[in-house]
């Protein structure tokens, strides 16, 4: 069993809120589970997942009781410890988790305080890996540069043109689109649960309709190191001061020196949850480097559930509420941890009407019904480029 970014965002921030002995509505469970074929006696239903009243990830949690009447159904109900929380359904262990129709098959799934819902469990057996998806262009995965600084370890990153450059000649300006997080935004084979940002579809989709220019994708792995690196990496503090340095100075001027980008050419940011962090961090750390940036679900300030507060706006308020330098999307969800980072981000729009910035140069999404996933940052993805490419005067 792996547990991926996504899942790993949704463990580390899950929030506890039900007091002892909490039995209101507001904070039930309720689950139902339909299965294809019939269990036998001795098999029962179980959620697990990352908090400890499902276990831990223990693959037995709590079990589900089977309905009298209807023996492919199972239903289970109990009081929340935790507000948002990653969950798996199986038959006890993990070499019989549940291949569900609803997501990605053994995609880990989002659940919240006060939840209602149905799943249907397709079989039972060992999960396997199902990739949603396919590279599209041309990319080429390559070592990124290395830190003269020595700080930030050596990582992947994933160059992807719409054409072979080598064989091609573009007429007019080409664009240039920085990602964190790369093993997710471009090939399915690489990302966390087999299901990627399908960047390179959207941008050949529309460059097509003539919605954006040609653009050029630099996607930087995330830290490999496990822990807290990559939160530290994408927020503020030493080691994301020494992250940024990295980013502008060193991967960013090296991705500048493609031939085919020019003067005339603009470059972007797009990040999500801490990479959305961090996009923030750079159009207000980096004056004039950034045309745009668009953060996806940022994890700005939030309590976590062990006692830890992520907080990006707190340095950003100490520092004088520098203006972001460049147009910015926010947008977020509201499932699950996406209702986590909602008060974070009401927080910093609040706080940008404290500065100069203009209100044209600002876009803010609410999608209510998505979740903290790739999936959902996929389906957003498009008409936020499209937004971001569209701005100013060098509209295509």
């Amino acid at each position: 069993m792996k547990k991926g970014l996504a899942l790993a965002a949704l463990s580390l921030f899950a929030v506890a809120c039900a007091g002892p002995g909490a039995e209101d509505d507001a904070s039930r469970v309720r689950i139902t589970v339909l299965t294809a074929d019939t269990l036998s006696a001795e098999e029962t239903v179980f959620i697990t997942g990352s908090s400890q009243q499902l276990g831990g990830w223990n693959g037995r949690g709590i079990a589900f009781t089977r309905d009298a009447e209807n023996p492919l159904q199972w239903s289970l109900e109990f009081a929340a410890a935790d507000s948002a929380f990653a969950y798996k359904i199986t038959l006890g262990d993990w070499a019989h988790e549940a291949k569900l129709a609803e997501g990605l098959a053994y995609r880990d799934l989002g659940g919240w305080a006060a939840m209602d819902t149905t799943l249907h469990a397709l079989a039972f057996g060992p999960a396997e890996r199902l990739n949603d998806g396919q590279v599209s262009g041309f990319l080429n995965v390559v070592d990124a540069p290395v830190d003269p600084a020595g700080i930030i370890p050596s990582r992947k990153m994933w160059v992807w043109t719409p054409y072979d450059l080598k064989n091609t000649e573009l007429r007019g300006p080409v664009d240039l689109l920085l990602m964190s997080d790369g093993q997710n935004c471009i090939d399915p084979a690489t990302s966390t649960f087999g299901v990627d940002w399908a960047v390179d579809e959207a941008i050949l989709a529309l460059m097509q309709e003539g919605r954006i220019r040609p653009t050029i994708v630099v996607a930087l792995e995330c830290a490999t190191e496990g822990g807290n690196r990559r939160r530290l990496e994408y927020g503020p503090g030493e080691l994301g001061e020494a992250f940024t340095d990295y980013l502008v100075h060193t991967v960013l001027a090296q991705a500048l020196e493609y031939p085919s980008l020019s003067e005339e050419s603009r470059v972007y940011f797009a990040g999500s949850s801490m990479g959305g962090v961090l996009a923030f961090r750079l159009l207000t750390e980096y004056p004039g480097v950034f045309d745009g940036a668009l953060a996806f679900s940022p994890a700005v300030y939030v309590e976590t559930g062990n006692g830890l507060v992520v907080d990006a706006i707190g340095p950003w308020r100490e520092n004088g509420r520098p203006t972001p330098s460049g147009y910015l999307y926010l947008d977020n969800g509201g499932i699950g941890l996406e209702a986590q980072l909602q008060p974070g981000i009401d927080l910093l729009l609040k706080e940008l009407q404290q500065t100069d910035y203009a209100l044209d140069d600002l876009k803010w999404v609410r999608d209510r019904k998505a979740d903290h996933s790739e999936v959902a940052w996929r389906q957003r993805f498009p008409e936020a480029f499209a937004w971001l490419a569209g701005k100013g005067d060098w509209a295509p």
